[in-house]
């Protein structure tokens, strides 16, 4: 009769070595250090409500509540904006998990919400001011802005130089000549161009959609050289309510 083998003794290493661990995805990984290295400001923190200043000027909304959200066109979540309130204004730790989270329990939201902002991350007084002071005259101008979306009686679509207005069909606005023409035909113009970007058929410029353009709110013509800094006089005083 053979002897019987003595138990196998376990391999603590090969444990070890099965364990899983979190390995950040290359797309996550590039948001972190867009987030951290992008020139992304906070402009005013009114809970949940923080209101970020973007890398091309326009003001994005990040809402920190049991599911985080940005307004930016970004659908990733979490996009570099979410990541730059967390890390970078309400100071969490690169390893920390909320970083990997799309909810959150409404306990860690109260937790989130009790750091104190910080003052590195704050936009300079200037142009904070001059974001509220274009936030009110946005707020307030409905209406001009609807006059302006308004097509003139007898308009031609520049393309298929048909009348605009009167068939129902949809329109869209060219953000930088701000000229009408029909959606179907942009569509069309758009697939005779063999490159990547479509230019607008009236003024030639890069096409961008006045709608997609008129939902944000852009301070790119008031940042200055200083306006990324906050003064050392103003550091002590947070732009929270």
């Amino acid at each position: 009769m053979e002897p019987s083998q003595p138990p196998r003794q376990p391999d603590n290493h090969q444990e070890r070595r099965s364990t899983p661990r979190f390995h950040p995805s290359q797309g996550f990984a590039d948001r972190v250090l867009r987030a951290l290295g992008h020139r992304l400001l906070l402009l005013y923190r009114s809970d949940p409500n923080f209101y970020i200043l973007g890398a091309t000027g326009n003001v994005y909304i990040v809402n920190v509540s049991t599911t985080l959200a940005c307004t930016c066109p970004d659908r990733t979540t979490p996009c570099k904006h979410i990541l730059f309130v967390l890390i970078r204004v309400l100071g969490v730790s690169l390893d920390d998990p909320f970083l990997r989270r799309r909810t959150l329990r409404s306990s860690q939201v109260t937790r989130l919400l009790a750091n104190p902002t910080s003052s590195d991350s704050l936009a300079g007084p200037t142009l904070r001011e001059r974001f509220h002071r274009a936030f009110l005259q946005r707020d307030g101008g409905g209406a001009a802005r609807a006059q302006h979306n308004v097509v003139e009686e007898g308009a031609m679509c520049p393309i298929c130089l048909e009348e605009m207005g009167n068939s129902g069909e949809k329109l869209v606005a060219c953000a930088t000549c701000r000229n009408f023409l029909h959606e179907e035909c942009l569509m069309t113009w758009k697939r005779t161009q063999r490159r990547r970007s479509v230019s607008c058929v009236i003024c030639r410029s890069r096409w961008k959609d006045r709608a997609d353009q008129e939902k944000y709110l852009n301070l790119a013509a008031y940042i200055g050289e200083n306006d990324h800094l906050t003064p050392e006089s103003a550091r002590s005083t947070a732009c929270r309510e």
